[in-house]
């Protein structure tokens, strides 16, 4: 089962940019001022000698940086498991949420090089892979809640970079306003708006195959049991929906540029395609640091089809 998503042209044949790069120049001229700053004392040979005692020095605690490989499944309560996977070394988590009922791991064109900058966490949702089945109906509101007790429990405390694709990007944006201080960035690729499942399910039925599928993906989205993560679509994009600010946190909506949909009406597509890009509006309108990056020659999966532009923006949210 998967969302009714739109069909891209794909070209692969462009250059991937290199990843910028951070540079020591800044911090170098900061420790020399410093430096100067501490060794300038009075310039008056007759000024007294600052009066001995004691003294009391503040120090604040180092921070360790996370490092090893996690791979296990995690009580998150009652006996439930999810499988969690970390990599990497850093004082930074960058978090991989997949789209909605995704089997299969998206991020392996991204993974390896977020690895080498810093920490990198993905995990499988009930029904999904080896996590076990849904114990409950879910929304992201409780996808949420359950990713934050897999990330303290294998010991990947905030802050947090969360990178949602899909229905990800809704799970995202709830995460950040549940647990505001623990996530200090928030990357949506391709995220689906709060209005898309309301919209898919308004296409007309005029027999061709992409109505078919928005109404066979609309069947198993208005019923938990049907649906292989037993997500309430409804009830999940309604929490989110009255989410209506992030305040200033550093967010970054990329959906794909383009979106054509083969076989269905003019008339049902445009209004689709405005769905789309009326919704990529709203999660910008949630901070005031936000910014929209259209992408081109991407489909859906643009960690796959333009990897190099998920890693950039990656580098570019870490603190």
């Amino acid at each position: 089962m998967h969302q009714a998503t739109p069909h891209l042209t794909v070209n692969r044949s462009h250059q991937n940019p290199s990843p910028r790069r951070p540079t020591l120049a800044l911090a170098a001229l900061c420790l020399t001022a410093v430096a100067l700053l501490a060794g300038c004392g009075s310039s008056d040979p007759t000024a007294a000698p600052a009066a001995a005692g004691p003294t009391t020095a503040t120090t604040a605690a180092p921070v360790i940086p996370r490092s090893g490989i996690v791979d296990e499944r995690v009580d998150v309560g009652d006996g439930a498991r999810l499988h969690v996977r970390c990599s990497g070394t850093g004082t930074t988590t960058v978090v991989l949420i997949s789209g909605f009922a995704e089997v299969g791991d998206s991020w392996t064109s991204v993974r390896p090089a977020i690895a080498e900058q810093t920490r990198v966490c993905s995990y499988e949702r009930f029904g999904i892979g080896t996590s076990d089945q849904p114990p409950s109906p879910q929304t992201f509101a409780t996808d949420a809640v359950d990713l934050r007790t897999v990330l303290e429990s294998v010991g990947e405390q905030g802050p947090y970079v969360l990178v949602g694709h899909s229905y990800g990007g809704a799970e995202a944006v709830s995460f950040a306003s549940q647990f505001p201080e623990d996530v200090s960035g928030l990357l949506l690729l391709d995220a689906t708006p709060v209005t898309w499942p309301a919209a898919t399910c308004a296409v007309p039925h005029d027999g061709s195959p992409a109505a078919a599928e928005f109404a066979a993906s609309c069947a198993q989205q208005e019923d938990p049991a049907a649906n292989v993560e037993h997500l309430d679509v409804p009830a999940a994009f309604a929490e989110v929906a009255e989410i209506d600010s992030l305040g200033d946190l550093p967010l970054v909506v990329a959906p794909a540029a383009e979106r054509v949909y083969p076989g269905l009406g003019a008339r049902a597509a445009a209004h689709l395609v405005d769905v789309w890009n009326d919704g990529q509006q709203r999660w910008v309108a949630l901070s005031s640091s936000a910014r929209l990056l259209p992408v081109e020659d991407t489909g859906h999966y643009i960690q796959l089809d333009q990897p190099a532009v998920v890693i950039d923006e990656v580098q570019a949210l870490l603190p």
